[in-house]
């Protein structure tokens, strides 16, 4: 059994607080790192990149960004990835009470996110770009390419990210298992992808809870806990409605049956681990990176694999330094030596009492928002970002569109104004530019030399407001308060002990859960229908809302029709 239904129950509050700095801080000391050398080709691209053959510490070094036609960029030492900058953006989208936006992350954070991407793989940045299309939800991002597909999602860039749901959790190990999940469907569509995700969050769990690194064998009951997973996805609303069948019909597969598969395949993986650490030579690390699979093109950056490998250099290492254990991983470099780092990091970070010493990028900021989640598991009210109207929102359609002119200045889409602060790197049509947001995060953003765009602060977020647990809704500024399911799933929760009767005030909606079950139940009558569909329009002013109410409705109403 997974200890700790209440996660912070064995520390006092500064311990906790502290477990959870570390963390994030070695999270992120180890993308730092890692990244230097990812896909460097080599010692001799190392050498090329940094001036060095091995990475012994974050330093100064020079990378090409944008492709074959970008620009080659100074990058000061400590300058982290993609694996960090999701991390904040998931982070940012856990409220103060601990609930989960994955409308805002997937909407504003994932498409904004566009714009200063570094080091991106294809699936996330082909997940991104298809969000940025209107009518596509955090639980309807089913992309095609010619090179990528929602379905055959599996990479690590889910599993890479989720640390903040652990970090931040105020419920019982499933509740935030759910949050995993919905977190890492937003991208990642393969069970190699979702699994892996919450493969990592409950060695993370784990760890806080007893304080010491997984074994192995306790690595089989996180695979054994995922036999769950299809009772939490089946009691999610709009998983279970919207996703869920859209899956198993692109798949052609059942899910329960999926989650078989993938179990037998991750116990082949992790029993091969134990193997090789039971052998206990010098080599254990790359023997099991060339046993799994992690050196070969085809599963370097399996989100399982990643997730794995990370688990077993932590308890390689548990009890010798971090900083060699995050060594190790980037220089093994035909591996994913960033994410393996970062997920190290996260787990070895939260059971060490010191903090890095290495450089890392907008450490205050990452220390900040670590404190914050602490503080929310804790119990305590914390700040909420507040992000634009969801409902009102346009998100940037590429890359270079993510960057705007906001009262006569820049700004970036969705996250706020931006100050330069460094030269201008141009190529072509396109400039990269660091750039400082107003709550303490540096972005590498590209935008394009004639920077036309004008945003209105509808675009932009309002001020942080203070969350409180006795609901979900955030209505200060008027933002963020229109478009969240998962509000008016609790709405409704907290009114279904009143009787509504048959009618309903037009000025009123109440909520997606009600409003089915007072359709359904008045046996589809045509007012009915018409009457909370209409107040949902003007209630909400959302079109992804009142789809979603009709979808259900003609849902329920077809499986009544053919069960007669």
């Amino acid at each position: 059994m997974i200890k700790g239904s209440n996660l912070n129950a064995a520390y006092r509050n500064d311990d906790y607080e502290r477990a959870i700095v570390n963390s994030s801080l070695w999270a992120a000391a180890g993308d730092a790192l890692g990244w230097i050398t990812e896909l460097s080709r080599g010692q001799d691209g190392v050498r090329y990149r940094t001036g060095k053959g091995r990475i012994t510490a974050p330093v100064d070094w020079q990378r090409t960004i944008g492709g074959r036609g970008g620009v080659r960029v100074d990058l000061p030492a400590g300058t982290y990835s993609d694996d960090t900058q999701l991390r904040l953006g998931v982070s940012r989208s856990i409220r103060g009470n601990g609930t989960f936006d994955v409308e805002t992350f997937a909407k504003i954070e994932v498409t904004a996110w566009q714009g200063y991407a570094l080091g991106a793989g294809l699936g996330s940045k082909a997940a991104a770009a298809n969000l940025s299309k209107r009518g596509i939800n955090w639980f309807s991002n089913f992309f095609r390419s010619d090179r990528q597909s929602y379905v055959n999602g599996g990479g690590n860039g889910a599993a890479m990210r989720v640390q903040p749901h652990v970090w931040g959790a105020t419920g019982p190990l499933p509740e935030t298992v759910g949050q995993v999940f919905r977190d890492a469907i937003v991208t990642h569509g393969h069970p190699h992808g979702f699994c892996g995700a919450i493969f990592h969050a409950l060695c993370l769990w784990d760890t806080l809870a007893v304080r010491s690194i997984p074994s192995m064998k306790r690595a089989r009951e996180f695979i054994s806990f995922l036999d769950n997973l299809p009772l939490i996805v089946a009691k999610d609303d709009e998983l279970a409605q919207f996703w869920l069948p859209s899956w198993e019909r692109e798949t052609k597969r059942l899910f329960p049956e999926a989650i078989r598969g993938f179990q037998a395949d991750a116990l082949a993986d992790i029993q091969a681990a134990e193997e090789i650490i039971a052998a206990g030579n010098g080599q254990s690390y790359p023997q099991l990176l060339e046993r799994i699979g992690c050196l070969s093109d085809k599963f370097r950056g399996s989100g399982f694999k990643t997730a794995l490998a990370a688990l077993a250099l932590s308890e390689l290492y548990a009890k010798q330094s971090i900083e060699d254990a995050l060594i190790i991983s980037a220089n093994e470099l035909d591996s994913d030596t960033d994410t393996i780092a970062t997920m190290a990091g996260a787990l070895l970070g939260a059971i060490s009492d010191s903090e890095p010493t290495w450089e890392i990028q907008d450490r205050p900021y990452i220390e900040a928002e670590a404190r914050r989640l602490a503080r929310v598991s804790l119990g305590q009210d914390q700040a909420t970002f507040a992000y634009p109207d969801v409902s009102s929102w346009e998100p940037p359609t590429s890359q270079s569109d993510a960057v705007v002119r906001f009262n006569g200045g820049l700004a970036l889409a969705g996250l706020g104004p931006i100050v330069p602060r460094s030269r201008e790197y141009q190529s072509g049509n396109a400039i990269w530019q660091w750039f400082e947001l107003p709550f303490g995060q540096t972005v590498l953003a590209k935008r394009r030399v004639e920077n036309t765009a004008l945003i209105g602060e509808d675009q932009l977020p309002g001020q942080p407001r203070i969350s409180t647990r006795a609901g979900h809704r955030d209505d200060a500024d008027g933002r963020q308060n229109r478009f969240a399911f998962d509000e008016m799933r609790s709405a409704s929760d907290d009114r279904r002990s009143v009787d509504a009767g048959p009618s309903i005030r037009q000025s009123e909606f109440p909520g997606l859960d009600q409003a089915t079950d007072l359709i359904i139940s008045s046996g589809f009558d045509d007012a009915t229908l018409g009457r909370l569909i209409k107040d949902c329009i003007d209630h909400t002013e959302s079109i992804e809302l009142t789809v979603s109410l009709t979808s259900i409705v003609a849902k329920a109403r077809l499986a009544r029709r053919r069960r007669r």
